[in-house]
């Protein structure tokens, strides 16, 4: 695991402390990517020669939460608000799982560019949402496929804004099918982590 990890090369790759701590049972130390806490986080990351892109990664909810605290919710749009400007993307990482990223894209916003979602739930290759102004993708159960997100014009900063799939944002899913073999000690790993 801590050798797939390191052949990722990732910029920052979130891990929340509940994972940190299942990895540490498996001996998989921390990597110096590595990002994620119980706080709402901004990092800012520099594309080469390119804009900068700023990433929110949204903290783990309380633990039995049924609802996103609007507290939560009121420090996503100020992260956002603060952000937008100084950025030419702003995407933010949700563990919450589909019903939670639900209430934040009905939130009055500013909300993020892109919404990479995970947690209970199913998956979407990507829609639209915020009255297509936020690209909402969420991943699949068992690391059976890959999304990517190709961003074909930087968004603009004016309130009339909105993506449109293949003028200005494509995104695709890529099934992982039978030719790619399951490694069994990941499996393992990833069945006591209880992920879908």
């Amino acid at each position: 695991m801590a050798k797939a990890f390191d052949l990722l090369h990732h910029d920052l790759l979130f891990v929340t402390p509940y994972e940190r701590s299942v990895l540490a049972k498996a001996g998989v130390a921390p990597r110096a990517s590595w990002r994620g806490s119980g706080r709402l986080e901004q990092h800012i990351l520099q594309t080469a020669g390119g804009p900068r892109i700023a990433v929110l990664l949204l903290p783990p909810l309380p633990k039995g939460a049924k609802d996103v605290p609007q507290n939560l919710i009121h420090q996503v749009e100020n992260a956002v608000h603060g952000l937008r400007g100084t950025v030419k993307l702003i995407v933010a990482m949700s563990p919450w799982g589909y019903a939670q990223e639900q209430e934040l894209l009905k939130a009055k916003g500013p909300l993020p560019d892109v919404l990479l979602g995970s947690g209970p739930g199913i998956g979407l290759v990507g829609t639209l949402a915020n009255g297509s102004k936020t690209a909402w993708v969420r991943s699949f159960a068992q690391g059976k496929s890959v999304l990517r997100i190709e961003v074909l014009a930087w968004p603009d900063e004016i309130s009339t804004f909105k993506w449109t799939e293949e003028q200005n944002i494509r995104m695709t899913l890529f099934g992982l099918t039978d030719q790619y073999q399951e490694n069994p000690q990941l499996l393992t790993l990833m069945q006591h982590m209880g992920t879908d």
